[in-house]
């Protein structure tokens, strides 16, 4: 096996471990192993202490695990290019989605607690809890005020593609209009159709989560849809 590959390997199999364990600890497998490096408290409690580490962490494995999974679908082989620049960029969005998934579910509370005229619902209490109705509705609305008011997937796409050009040319071609240029028309094009039939629904369930699963469950999902349209690439 060339020297390329065993590396490729490496990186795709660290990644997967990564990710697994991440998925244990989320599911609440093997407290121990967990307890015995240092880490008190459930994955919940865990990532409400400190969201923006674990939106990195979370990201940083998950997504890169998830761009390991495309290529080899798309192309037959591991062997992903400057895996660590990947993955760090993976990271960052997980600061990302740590901001935006209580930033647009904030925003819609309020709207709500504000006036149900401005946008129609209700906020359960302990004394008065949501409908299964209700809770779906609310979930919607976060989805929806994420993906289409807020451009999130448009966004989280094009830029993601942005900065893998800007990997691909050793983070020397920052121009917009060269990026542009270099894109596949129908790549923007397919913003709506994906918006519709697939984040926004699977974002609704996102919502309908407890806050502190969002960020997890939202890094699962990009695996799932980057495996879909490898699938579909090849096909």
């Amino acid at each position: 096996m060339p020297a390329s590959s065993k590396a490729s390997w490496f990186w795709a199999i660290l990644f997967l471990i990564g990710s697994l364990l991440i998925i244990t600890f989320a599911l609440g497998w093997f407290p121990q192993l967990y307890a015995a490096v240092g880490i008190d408290g459930s994955f919940g409690e865990v990532t409400k202490a400190h969201p923006f580490i674990m939106g990195f962490i979370k990201l940083f494995f998950l997504g890169t695990l998830g761009e390991f999974i495309k290529f080899r679908i798309a192309k037959g082989t591991v062997e992903l290019d400057k895996v660590l620049q990947r993955a760090i960029v993976w990271g960052i969005w997980g600061l990302w989605f740590a901001l935006a998934f209580p930033a647009f579910a904030g925003a819609v509370t309020a709207l709500v607690q504000a006036d149900p005229q401005i946008w129609p619902g209700r906020i359960g209490t302990e004394e008065n809890p949501l409908a299964l109705g209700e809770r779906i509705w609310l979930a919607f609305s976060m989805s929806l005020w994420i993906n289409v008011l807020g451009m999130y997937a448009l966004g989280m796409m094009v830029s993601h593609e942005y900065f893998n050009r800007l990997i691909a040319t050793n983070w020397k071609s920052w121009s917009l209009t060269a990026f542009a240029d270099n894109s596949q028309p129908r790549f923007v094009l397919a913003f709506l159709p994906k918006t519709l039939l697939f984040w926004i629904p699977a974002h609704t369930f996102t919502f309908a989560m407890p806050s502190e699963w969002r960020v997890f469950i939202a890094a699962l999902l990009a695996i799932v849809l980057g495996f879909f349209l490898s699938v579909g690439r090849r096909s």
